[in-house]
């Protein structure tokens, strides 16, 4: 991904810093200052925002450089066009998640745990290029598969959750993110088993609260592992990580969470393109910003399909 862009630009296209200070009597509906348009709308590449209509085939992506992987989304509204959209997108970010506990467990002391973690990465590849091969007549079976695994890992993250918080394991991974990606695993086995019932339909309710609890609990993360010169930045996911988390978000009316959706969306672009052009100083991995932003499109995509419902 060609980027190039200076600090100033990013920062100053994103609204994140305005000349003279913040312009009141405007709200948005994360809070971030809506007199400049969000540096997403200036800088990002239709590729980062679109997603990908999944086909029998597709290349699967466990190769590919995180910023290029597409977000695989349904191609039809039946429970096999679903079946094989989620299994090419979640088995994929199942195995990133293998992949980032592995390398915050360093040391010999962690060679269980992290061995586990590398294990999970595998089963995870093998399961996603073989999603390339689902079709009308095996993608029950397969859904199966993919539900067993993912529930194995949600229960490992959970355990690893609490060893973590009671000083059983001291690694570098948040009890907090093993619980985040463990609802992750939860859900994404529990929409799999509904396709199996023939069920499609998303619940508004279902839907809002885990992609609220999702988006704001990555802006928490983004907050933490940012270098702690980036107070502007680290201000605005604060405020978006208040705006996902607060009491009653479920019951915010649907244009607002789209609003809500985009703005993250548009904030998780820019913070991309920044880390990759080591514009935005962080602790934060290209791999782990190309990923939360793709988990940014998915809700985007499933609200619009909730809505249209």
């Amino acid at each position: 991904m060609a980027v190039n862009i200076a600090r100033r630009d990013l920062l100053k296209a994103g609204g994140l810093i305005v000349a003279g200070g913040a312009l009141g009597g405007c709200a948005t509906a994360t809070g971030l200052n809506p007199a400049v348009p969000p540096a997403a709308k200036v800088i990002q590449s239709p590729e980062q925002i679109g997603t990908t209509p999944a086909d029998t085939g597709a290349s699967a992506g466990s190769g590919m450089p995180p910023q290029d992987k597409p977000t695989w989304t349904p191609k039809a509204e039946d429970p096999f066009a679903y079946s094989l959209a989620d299994n090419l997108f979640w088995n994929d970010v199942m195995m990133e998640h293998a992949m980032f506990f592995q390398s915050l467990m360093p040391g010999k002391e962690l060679d269980g745990p992290r061995s586990q973690a590398a294990e999970f990465q595998r089963l995870f590849a093998q399961q996603l290029d073989q999603s390339r091969g689902l079709a009308q007549d095996n993608y029950a079976a397969f859904n199966q598969r993919s539900i067993s695994l993912a529930r194995r890992f949600g229960d490992w993250k959970k355990e690893m959750r609490e060893q973590q918080a009671s000083g059983r394991m001291r690694s570098l991974v948040w009890p907090l993110f093993f619980q985040h990606t463990a609802r992750e695993a939860d859900r994404f086995a529990s929409r799999l088993d509904l396709y199996n019932k023939r069920q499609i339909e998303f619940q508004r309710s279902e839907l809002i609260d885990f992609w609220s609890k999702t988006m704001g609990e990555h802006s928490g993360f983004i907050a933490h592992l940012l270098d702690p010169d980036e107070r502007v930045l680290i201000s605005q996911a604060s405020k978006m990580e208040k705006a996902f988390l607060r009491e009653g978000f479920k019951q915010v009316r649907g244009d607002e969470v789209m609003k809500a959706a985009k703005e993250i969306l548009d904030f998780k672009t820019v913070g991309e393109k920044g880390i990759y052009a080591g514009k935005i100083k962080s602790i934060i991995p290209p791999a782990l910003a190309s990923h939360v932003r793709r988990e940014a499109v998915k809700f985007v995509d499933e609200l619009q399909r909730a809505s249209a419902a």
